[in-house]
């Protein structure tokens, strides 16, 4: 009887983690645009990041989001956020929009800061775990 309670168990289990992969799978969208008066509408900011195959990126002091992706440039990159960026999305080479993960949710200074942190956005599965 309890080998039965927990085959059922593990079925369940293993039926709840194969629908949650596909949830984590699902395409993500570019951001909505709320309009005009809204501080912090999105914004092609593909010419406006640092790579860090750019000096400037590993500087600190810069004040400019950083991201970190295995197509650099050479797919759209939209931001939003208020003084600085807080989230921001890169399309793949087929240009779907993928958001982009902020490890530790923290900027290059970190969580220290006097003065808002520029954002680091990491492209997803580009680094293991991110």
């Amino acid at each position: 009887m309890k080998h039965s309670i927990l085959v059922r168990a593990g079925a369940l289990a293993i039926g709840l983690m194969a629908l949650g992969s596909g949830v984590a799978s699902a395409q993500d969208a570019w951001p909505v645009d709320p309009g005009n008066g809204y501080p912090s509408r999105p914004e092609d900011v593909t010419n406006l990041v640092l790579m860090p195959d750019q000096p400037e990126f590993w500087n600190p002091a810069i004040g400019m989001t950083r991201v970190i992706s295995p197509y650099g440039r050479s797919t759209k990159i939209v931001c939003t956020g208020y003084r600085v960026d807080t989230s921001c999305w890169q399309a793949d080479p087929a240009g779907n929009p993928h958001k982009l993960n902020s490890p530790f949710n923290m900027g290059v200074f970190g969580s220290i800061a006097t003065t808002p942190a520029t954002g680091v956005f990491i492209y997803p599965e580009m680094i293991p775990g991110s």
